[in-house]
């Protein structure tokens, strides 16, 4: 049976899966002119024989994950959140007097839906007055540092005991992943409701992209690894989906204490053994793809010139660095003013708008952008794609997936 104490010390607690070497801080973008690098980290899957959950072996320090700069924003999936919100207001036991409470600002979409349908009695921790972080640049790696079970009481007090409580895209950056579910649960009522958001890594794991591993992640779930963790936490699932999207899907489930009677089943061992078989043949789909993308770049490099890559996020750190392929391009292309003129975190490549397109040395663009955005790539680009340029997808199995049109 699986024990919560087995997350409690992540190094011992699973085989190795991967050694990626020394990775950088992937939000570290340089000023163009300053000789200092980007820190490195070793980054370490493991992978539980028990549990198929795959995490990091050591989580990168929090104060250098902390961004540096106030302008960095990250958006999650939304589309889904209008079917979520009618969900959560038929709950057995919610009404208009319902406390709904929330963990960070990725709530507060979510609980401006709430208000709009006449469920005013909201709240969301607040960072500087709830957990003491003074820093506007801090994010949710240092919301978690500092939740514990004494501030979650404290909030409690402060907010009142929450019915419903949101909590969205964050369960995966805990680095004591049972000290921040045991935080959370102080929070709500008796009978109250947890709704859990995350990515679902299934996809990712199963074509072999490497993107979908970043520092800031400690936890890479799937639809039965994340279930049989709330179940062994003494979590009754009162909903539990995955829902599409173009990039990584979405696990929502919304869940309640488990009666002190109810047994915590115990994982079906075909179903684990399916997520280790899972997880091995990520790994060495990982390994085959870095030989075959660099063959073809280091061909295509040779044929046509120079490369770029469309999108200065952390999916293209984590492409160039785990594929070791950034010597291999020329320039990183994006159109965010705040990025322009800057260094990526790897390669001293430098970060220009897409203007640089139409420079006569580019024939191929890779692009790291969500696939939902790359259509709007293209068809903003007919000329380039006119001059005889070509737009590819770093991810695999995407209808401009680089490995098949390169």
């Amino acid at each position: 049976m699986m024990t919560t104490s087995q997350y409690e010390n992540l190094e011992s607690s699973g085989e190795l899966l991967i050694d990626f070497g020394l990775q950088p801080v992937s939000n570290r973008f340089l000023v163009a002119d300053d000789p200092i690098e980007a820190p490195k980290f070793p980054l370490q899957l493991l992978f539980g024989s028990d549990t198929g959950i795959i995490h990091l072996r050591k989580p990168f320090p929090v104060e250098e994950l902390k961004p540096r700069y106030d302008w960095l924003t990250c958006f999650e999936p939304e589309d889904h959140l209008d079917d979520l919100v009618k969900r959560l207001i038929q709950l057995p036991g919610v009404t208009q007097e319902s406390v709904f409470g929330a963990y960070s600002f990725k709530d507060d979409s979510t609980l401006r839906r709430l208000n709009e349908k006449g469920y005013g009695k909201t709240w969301r921790i607040d960072p500087e007055r709830d957990l003491g972080v003074t820093d506007r640049c801090a994010n949710v790696e240092t919301y978690q540092s500092v939740f514990t079970t004494v501030r979650a009481e404290k909030i409690r007090e402060h907010h009142g005991a929450a019915d419903v409580l949101i909590v969205r895209h964050v369960v995966e950056h805990s680095y004591d992943l049972s000290a921040f579910i045991q935080s959370i649960r102080r929070l709500i009522k008796p009978n109250g409701y947890i709704v859990w958001e995350l990515p679902d890594c299934e996809r990712a794991l199963d074509v072999g992209d490497c993107t979908t591993i970043w520092e800031e992640h400690i936890y890479y779930f799937t639809q039965f690894t994340f279930k049989q963790l709330l179940q062994g936490f003494g979590f009754v699932i009162n909903y539990y989906d995955s829902v599409p999207y173009p990039l990584e899907n979405s696990i929502v489930a919304i869940v309640q204490e488990a009666s002190d009677n109810t047994n915590t089943p115990n994982p079906d061992p075909n179903l684990v053994a399916q997520e280790l078989a899972r997880a091995r043949r990520f790994a060495e789909s990982v390994a085959s793809r870095r030989v075959t993308i660099r063959h073809k770049l280091e061909a295509i490099r040779h044929k046509h010139g120079s490369i770029a890559l469309f999108g200065a996020g952390h999916l293209s750190v984590a492409f160039l660095s785990m594929m070791g392929i950034a010597d291999l391009i020329n320039c990183v292309i994006d159109d965010n003013p705040h990025k322009k003129g800057m260094r990526m975190p790897l390669g001293n490549l430098e970060i220009v708008g897409s203007d640089a397109l139409y420079s006569g040395d580019i024939r191929i663009c890779l692009m790291s952008l969500n696939p939902q955005n790359q259509p709007k790539v293209r068809a903003s680009h007919q000329r380039f794609i006119g001059q005889g340029g070509l737009f590819a997808s770093i991810f695999p199995g995407s209808e401009l997936d680089l490995e098949i049109l390169l």
